[in-house]
């Protein structure tokens, strides 16, 4: 998705063939027909901007039909982490999360800590400074030592994350892709089944991507999204997994994603 491989990364799209000609299905989501489509197992052509939605129903399907690895969730994700009861989600506030101070315009993520977690002042959250505002890409949050908080690892707790998440998604049905990216339902249906069937303790999938969800208004809750499906499916930190950027010449951005410097 938001790329095109064969065209613009021909060096490396060798290796797409080359695991086709061993098993490999190849999905390209674009709204143009391209020699990518032409090489591809699956060609979904979409609204141009739509792809948070598209990815949104993959989540959802993931959640809906039980597809998730689920002892990867449960072991290497923060699903089972229960989350502040005074958390709450877009659905319950009309669009806004918890937290937002109109007269600010901006939010408190005071609710959305974990529950056991400590409270602190709106200026001690990494990307929230008062000077600066919003959110950073150099200031991420701190690592924290998640076995202090609250967990639930059948994941059925309403505020652990993993519920949260599901009630989040659910709006991203088959219908709406349908009539928002243009997508009939039984295209979108044998996507998703061909992809979250690439998951579990024998199989993963890869997501490629460039400039098309980089360059976008949402570039970054896309990649965000692409990030939750692959942690869903178990497909992050495993040989064949990942959410790859291509990228215009070496270790612009792979060296980091691959950890080759490391």
């Amino acid at each position: 998705m938001g790329s095109s491989m064969a065209e613009n990364h021909p060096v490396g799209f060798q290796w797409v063939m080359e695991a086709r000609e061993r098993g490999a299905k190849i999905i390209h989501v674009d709204p143009r027909f391209t020699r990518t489509s032409a090489m591809a197992d699956i060609w979904v052509p979409l609204r141009a901007g739509s792809d948070i939605l598209f990815l949104g129903a993959l989540v959802n399907y993931v959640l809906t039909n039980n597809k998730e690895f689920r002892e990867y969730v449960v072991r290497y994700t923060n699903a089972p982490t229960i989350l502040r009861d005074d958390f709450k989600d877009t659905e319950d506030l009309d669009g806004l999360f918890s937290g937002w101070d109109a007269e600010q315009k901006k939010y408190d993520p005071g609710t959305w800590l974990y529950r056991s977690a400590p409270r602190k002042d709106r200026a001690e959250f990494p990307g929230h400074a008062e000077a600066g505002g919003g959110h950073g890409k150099d200031r991420g949050g701190e690592a924290q030592e998640v076995t202090n908080f609250d967990w639930d690892f059948s994941m059925e707790d309403p505020q652990c994350v993993f519920q949260v998440l599901k009630r989040h998604f659910s709006r991203y049905t088959p219908e709406m892709v349908e009539g928002y990216c243009g997508v009939p339902k039984d295209v979108f249906l044998k996507t998703a089944e061909a992809f979250t069937s690439a998951s579990g303790p024998e199989k993963t999938a890869a997501i490629c991507y460039a400039v098309g969800w980089t360059q976008h208004s949402k570039g970054v809750q896309i990649i965000r999204t692409a990030a939750i499906l692959q942690l869903l499916l178990g497909n992050i930190g495993r040989p064949g997994g990942g959410i790859l950027a291509l990228r215009g010449h070496a270790s612009i951005q792979g060296s980091t994603d691959v950890s080759t410097l490391y």
